[in-house]
């Protein structure tokens, strides 16, 4: 007697559904997200998508969500107006910061900048989707939606540690440790956190960013919990704004790169704390009930020199 063949995935979500695997060398999915609809793969699924692996992460050395996606040719990352905030243009209309996803929710998210220690993959969803995903704050996301999934402790355990430097004289360590206990492994936990510190490549502008995330969550046949603390704290001083000209008859010389036209003095403050918490329940058979709490904690402060 010849028994089939049973396949064995490990997945860091915990979510019935789980991670959608990825493709051969790591780096996109074979699926991701789609709103309600759950995981599908992305041949099933009638517009582009591309699911960022929490590896091709690492291997490009994003520090944010903004610097992964200048990898994709069809997002161009901006900045919003009178601040340093990160935009994406999708098929030629902006998404903001603010109206990012995580894990299929809007507005729990750091406003302005996102760092990649945050969050397991990046999803990108080209197109409208309000009638898949809900929404988006602001009324936007006509061009594209984008979707972070929350880190969650795999199968096997984890223990990792990054050292950095780069970008003038910017340092920067972070840790990365996970396991998983108890009956069957139901109970896992998994925590981050980031410190990075010093000036950048340019004149006189220096930025400081501390981080800390622990996912925890439990998983039984019938019974899924999953909770996320998060808090992030980064503090810019002088950073260079962008200019914007108007009405030129030809294309100025380019200045150098390493000058800073930030008002001496100018400081700009942001902190974010979030609370999601999502209780998956499957009642009998086929129904499950979804019941959502969020929490979030956003204060941001700008100091002018008099």
């Amino acid at each position: 007697m010849v028994l089939d063949e049973i396949v064995v995935t490990s997945s860091a979500d915990a979510s019935a559904d789980g991670l959608p695997d990825a493709y051969a060398g790591g780096q996109v999915a074979t699926g991701s997200r789609v709103g309600i609809l759950g995981n599908q793969d992305i041949m099933d699924t009638p517009f582009s998508t591309t699911s960022y692996t929490n590896e091709y992460i690492g291997n490009q050395q994003a520090q944010s969500v903004g610097d992964l996606l200048k990898k994709d040719p069809t997002v161009r990352v901006a900045r919003g107006f009178g601040n340093f905030q990160e935009a994406y243009f999708m098929r030629g209309f902006v998404t903001t910061s603010d109206d990012t996803m995580y894990n299929g929710l809007y507005g729990i998210l750091p406003r302005q900048y996102i760092a990649t220690e945050l969050f397991e993959r990046v999803e990108v969803q080209r197109g409208a989707s309000a009638m898949l995903n809900g929404a988006a704050p602001s009324g936007g996301n006509a061009g594209g939606t984008i979707n972070l999934l929350p880190k969650r402790a795999a199968n096997d355990p984890l223990r990792k540690v990054t050292l950095g430097y780069g970008q003038g004289d910017q340092g920067k360590v972070a840790v990365d440790v996970s396991d998983r206990f108890g009956t069957d492994d139901a109970f896992g936990v998994r925590f981050n956190a980031a410190y990075q510190d010093g000036d950048s490549a340019i004149d006189d502008e220096s930025s400081t960013l501390g981080l800390a995330a622990l996912g925890l969550d439990y998983r039984g046949d019938q019974y899924r919990l999953s909770a996320d603390l998060g808090w992030q704290d980064n503090k810019l001083k002088e950073t260079r704004p962008s200019v914007t000209l108007a009405g030129v008859s030809r294309v100025p010389k380019a200045p150098d790169g390493s000058k800073n036209w930030a008002q001496l003095g100018r400081i700009q403050m942001k902190k974010m704390s979030l609370v999601p918490f999502e209780e998956n329940m499957i009642l009998l058979i086929i129904l499950p009930l979804m019941v959502l709490t969020v929490c979030e904690v956003v204060r941001k402060k700008t100091h002018w020199p008099i």
